[in-house]
């Protein structure tokens, strides 16, 4: 990514809406621009409950509805079969009864590699609630902290979006190569159970080897038309005398 990319991260309309109120979990919108030096700049917008009034005790902290417990989901990345992710907000334990092992500890901001990621099923720990339980929310039980970005929470008050989080920063060596060469798909659940799900994605850029092979291929079609058209000139010149 040696230019600056803007990437769009827009909600899944699939019919299934949010659960609970719109004010409780909603996704708006968000963009990922990644300058040439791997600088980034993370945006995220979403409605979510404000404390009191039975939402979370804190900003994007924990909420109780369904009786289940949901929480603010990981923004995750694949890149080809690999797998990396930046928590929205620090998160250590099985949730809702889980078994332990499958979950690790992670801090809010940091930038993870991950050999798994869990789905919304493995969060909820709850097979009746089917809501998008295929979709990718958490890092698994086995990460590598590769660094951290600046994370900046502002919430808005009763305005829409209620919240806006940011990451800025400088994005690891390791992913930026992955990425190059893999390109990335990225996704961010407002909440454990995959709801208002955005989704976004970036084609990879060529390699130096391959922006080389190209350039070879196009000098070698150049020289080859130059030769043909030569050569047909020798031939009218042969004819006319």
């Amino acid at each position: 990514m040696a230019h600056a990319e803007t990437i769009s991260l827009s909600p899944i309309s699939d019919g299934r809406g949010t659960i609970g109120e719109l004010s409780g979990f909603m996704v708006v919108d968000g963009t990922i621009t990644i300058g040439g030096a791997g600088n980034v700049d993370i945006l995220l917008n979403f409605n979510y409950a404000t404390p009191g009034a039975g939402g979370p005790s804190t900003d994007l902290g924990p909420y109780t509805d369904f009786g289940i417990t949901l929480d603010t989901a990981d923004l995750v990345f694949q890149v080809g079969s690999d797998n990396y992710g930046i928590p929205i907000v620090s998160h250590s334990g099985a949730p809702n009864g889980g078994a332990a092992s499958q979950f690790a500890s992670v801090l809010a901001g940091h930038f993870y590699q991950a050999t798994n990621l869990l789905t919304a099923q493995t969060v909820l720990n709850n097979p009746g609630l089917i809501y998008r339980n295929n979709a990718d929310v958490w890092l698994g039980n086995s990460v590598t902290d590769l660094g951290t970005l600046t994370e900046t929470i502002t919430a808005h008050g009763s305005s829409t979006p209620k919240y806006t989080v940011e990451f800025t920063g400088q994005l690891p060596a390791s992913f930026l190569t992955d990425a190059n060469t893999n390109g990335f798909e990225v996704g961010f659940g407002s909440a454990t159970c995959g709801n208002g799900y955005l989704v976004g994605s970036a084609a990879p850029v060529p390699e130096p080897a391959s922006v080389v092979l190209i350039a070879s291929v196009l000098l070698a079609l150049t020289a080859c038309h130059f030769i043909k058209g030569r050569r047909s000139r020798m031939q009218c010149a042969a004819a006319r005398s």
